[in-house]
């Protein structure tokens, strides 16, 4: 005998697939509409706790919503509030279904290394949708002027490529001719960081030796008092996703590249 819980199959199934953490995020993002894209990003939430990567992020964003108001929000956190990571944009990026690219601009995090996350567990990624032009910009970053300590993903087509994990010397170079493709950088470890491109990961092994007191910047790196911008590394490209948080394994890694490429393919704009 089946027991009537008073709802039809169809809409117990929803209710039970909903993340409350997706659910949080499609609540405050009004250009989210779409039961198709939500789907997608739901399976997307979920397949992050399956892999045990969510409770590692201490944010994420998808700027893929043509506004300001609607790229902003933090995936993890979705508040309006500085404490809970949401980006504040200066004048100068351009807002698409593909991404956000920035002309001598960047966004805020909020978020600061030395405070949120530890000197020997942390990591920065970014899904970069078109090649860059200047070999000394980065999507995101941290960074504390002089000799002392930065965080950093520097992707080019020669030289270092992710710099710098709570260390001022330290680089792994990446083989690569296309700065197109999703970045990962983690430190996992007292001397043990990643870098990988598109899911391929090569490890370094350089000394955490300082915390970076600064916060996270989008479209620029920083330098000076932690909530001061500096456009010495104002990044070119457009880009589609970005994560902060804490260090991840190399099966992390490839799980994480797996389905941020699965959610940028589902809206069309993956790039490998």
């Amino acid at each position: 005998m089946r027991l009537s819980l008073g709802i039809t199959p169809k809409s117990y199934f929803n209710l039970a697939a909903t993340d409350a953490d997706a659910q949080a995020y499609f609540n405050v993002n009004t250009a989210i509409t779409s039961d198709a894209d939500k789907n997608a990003i739901n399976t997307f939430y979920l397949g992050l706790k399956s892999d045990n990567i969510y409770t590692k992020l201490k944010a994420m964003y998808l700027p893929i919503w043509g506004s300001a108001a609607t790229c902003k929000w933090n995936l993890i956190n979705p508040l309006d509030t500085d404490a809970a990571y949401r980006l504040i944009f200066s004048t100068g990026w351009t807002y698409a279904s593909n991404g956000i690219t920035p002309t001598l601009a960047y966004a805020n995090t909020f978020l600061n290394p030395s405070v949120q996350l530890s000197l020997t567990s942390n990591h920065i990624s970014s899904y970069i949708q078109t090649s860059r032009a200047l070999a000394s910009s980065t999507p995101i970053g941290a960074r504390v002027t002089g000799t002392i300590s930065a965080i950093n993903i520097f992707p080019r087509t020669t030289g270092d490529v992710f710099r710098h994990f709570n260390n001022i010397n330290g680089y792994i170079d990446i083989p690569s001719i296309e700065t197109k493709g999703f970045f990962i950088g983690a430190r996992n470890g007292g001397t043990t960081y990643y870098n990988a491109k598109n899911g391929v990961t090569n490890v370094g092994s350089t000394a955490a030796t300082n915390s970076v007191n600064q916060n996270f910047w989008i479209g620029a790196t920083a330098s000076g008092a932690p909530g001061s911008p500096s456009a010495l590394y104002n990044e070119t490209a457009r880009t589609s996703f970005y994560s902060i948080g804490d260090g991840l394994s190399t099966t992390d890694i490839t799980n994480f590249n797996s389905r941020v490429n699965t959610l940028m393919t589902y809206f069309g704009i993956n790039v490998y």
